[in-house]
């Protein structure tokens, strides 16, 4: 299980497509994460297929982490993310991340890889649906607590649980239940998602020490070379997908990329 220079360039370019996509898009990039590490990086390594979901769950959520910080302060300097509305998020968002990590750790890998591959196919047939803008741009009207307590708890189980940063489900919600328009809402769920994806992290990491078959400098469940290696280009390329997003519509990268996501989902499935 000794890492290659194959390993390291594939670590690499998996950070760069996600950091991308990740800023563009405005989520944190574990639907594209976790296919790359559980299909390509991971089998390369001949790490035991025990394990070989639930590392790609953990190091997924650790790889968000840098590209969900620097998308959101790209956002934050186009003045897209409205602070008051993280913090709604955020508070619930961190305990049902935590415990959606924890849950992830007793569920067998054989069902979490269905469960994942059901997943990408719905929310690629929903992304093929036009989103509805709500709001106008300068809308500073502030959305109620109550409805951004309730998405802050149900996306950060559902990050925690399916090692995703949150954003495709937090997006919609925001857009449907709190009326924020949607290039602002793409602002505010990469800033969630920082605060989610931090605390899933976690939650595979404590979950997942001393359990056996795990490959050499994993951390729980979270493979920190992958971590390192994948995380420092989505630094800098997140900021970049994020410059792009404001200057362009990303209408057509969608429909592309929920193509894409459909098709590792049936894969993922059969």
């Amino acid at each position: 299980m000794e890492i290659s220079f194959y390993n390291i360039s594939q670590f690499v370019l998996i950070g760069t497509a996600v950091g991308f996509l990740g800023g563009f898009l405005g989520v944190g990039g574990g639907m594209v994460i976790i296919p790359l590490l559980y299909y390509w990086a991971f089998p390369s390594m001949l790490i035991a297929p025990e394990v070989i979901v639930h590392l790609s769950f953990g190091t997924s959520l650790a790889i968000i982490i840098p590209t969900s910080l620097s998308a959101s302060w790209a956002h934050a300097q186009a003045g897209n993310i409205k602070w008051r509305v993280v913090l709604l998020l955020a508070i619930p968002g961190i305990l049902g991340s935590l415990l959606g990590s924890t849950l992830t750790a007793h569920i067998k890998g054989e069902l979490l890889r269905i469960l994942f591959g059901s997943l990408l196919i719905i929310l690629s047939a929903q992304m093929f649906i036009p989103k509805k803008e709500t709001g106008t741009p300068g809308d500073d009207v502030p959305p109620r607590s109550f409805p951004a307590l309730m998405i802050g708890l149900v996306v950060g189980i559902f990050s925690g649980f399916f090692g995703l940063g949150g954003g495709v489900l937090a997006i919609p919600l925001m857009v449907r239940f709190l009326r924020i328009p949607i290039y602002r809402a793409m602002g505010i769920s990469l800033a969630f998602v920082f605060f989610a994806a931090l605390m899933g992290t976690a939650g595979y990491i404590l979950n997942g020490l001393g359990k056996p078959n795990l490959p050499p400098f994993a951390w729980g469940y979270v493979y920190t070379p992958a971590w390192v290696l994948a995380g420092v280009p989505s630094l800098f390329l997140a900021k970049w997908g994020a410059n792009v997003a404001s200057k362009t519509g990303p209408l057509r990268i969608h429909r592309v990329f929920a193509l894409l996501l459909m098709l590792v989902g049936f894969r993922m499935l059969f």
